[in-house]
């Protein structure tokens, strides 16, 4: 593996990327003008008699807007999400699980997405922000939407990202042609290229109790698997292979993956040498078809993120 520090960009390739960055919002907001909305439901887990069960989905959000992006605070009370009701931009919302209220976290001209609370912080976001430029960089903000400030000051590609440590990330950028999967070391800044031109999913996640980075390789066969890598060994292992193409998942504290097939949920426990997928629940008449998911930190809640024609 090579480091690479980063640097300042020069003037031709901040040019070459910004017209990308312009070509990718115009694409964007035409998709979400030609395609049915987004929304964000919420759904109990348990068991019963030794199987996982789901309660009736709640619906966190009920309109014709882009719903997406959930996220669950540290203590599971609230959700963050990212909004977009007029397909221009985008701004960051709280749900309060108890209250069912629906609070607006940033209003700017410009668009935040990915919400996430920070690791070495009690009171603070971390966001992508496709600024006036349009290149898309890493913000802290506080839970108000006050105070935002560059945690990467000079990296403008960044689409996709979770946390591993205080001070490490696994991120999706885009560039390398398809984009290229990083580890990005917050002290110092610099990153290191684990894979580039494509072949992975938007999906990155820390996988729970390990050091660990979990994301889906797209193989050239068609086989999607999930696949793990180590940080300290830098070795990749499969951990199962997708049905079908699906790039959007979640982990629970239980060591079990969650994913949405057909508006089915299911889980695959990874701890099982015969692991298969199980079926938890059928909520493809509540909640219809669903791919993007997100675990509360006890996981007896799941946000699921449901749409209607062309998967997003």
């Amino acid at each position: 593996m090579k480091f690479y520090d980063i640097a300042p960009t020069n003037n031709r390739t901040m040019k070459i990327r910004i017209l990308t960055f312009i070509l990718l919002s115009l694409n964007l907001s035409l998709a979400f003008s030609q395609s049915s909305s987004t929304e964000i439901w919420l759904v109990d887990l348990g068991t019963k008699d030794g199987k996982q069960v789901a309660g009736t989905p709640i619906r966190v959000t009920d309109n014709d807007f882009y719903d997406n992006q959930p996220c669950f605070s540290k203590d599971g009370s609230m959700i963050w999400y990212a909004s977009m009701p007029d397909t221009i931009q985008s701004d960051i919302y709280s749900y309060n699980l108890k209250t069912k209220e629906i609070k607006q976290v940033t209003s700017t001209p410009e668009s935040e997405y990915q919400p996430y609370p920070i690791p070495f912080y009690k009171d603070k976001l971390s966001i992508v922000r496709v600024d006036m430029d349009r290149a898309q960089r890493f913000y802290e903000l506080s839970f108000d939407g006050s105070e935002p400030a560059l945690l990467i000051p000079n990296e403008d590609s960044v689409a996709y990202y979770c946390w591993m440590n205080d001070t490490t990330l696994g991120t999706y950028m885009l560039n390398g042609g398809g984009g290229s999967l990083q580890q990005f070391d917050l002290i110092p800044q610099q990153s290191i290229i684990l894979m580039q031109y494509g072949g992975f999913g938007r999906c990155l996640a820390k996988i729970p109790g390990s050091a660990n980075l979990s994301y889906v390789l797209k193989n050239s066969d068609g086989k999607y698997v999930l696949t793990k890598f180590d940080f300290v060994s830098q070795e990749r292992m499969p951990l199962a292979e997708m049905p079908g193409e699906i790039e959007d998942y979640c982990w629970g504290p239980d060591m079990k993956v969650y994913i949405g097939k057909d508006g089915k949920l299911f889980s695959y426990d990874t701890r099982n040498e015969n692991a298969k997928w199980i079926e938890v629940a059928d909520l493809s008449k509540t909640v219809g078809t669903f791919y993007r998911l997100a675990m509360s930190p006890k996981g007896d809640k799941i946000a699921l993120v449901s749409y209607k024609g062309q998967r997003p």
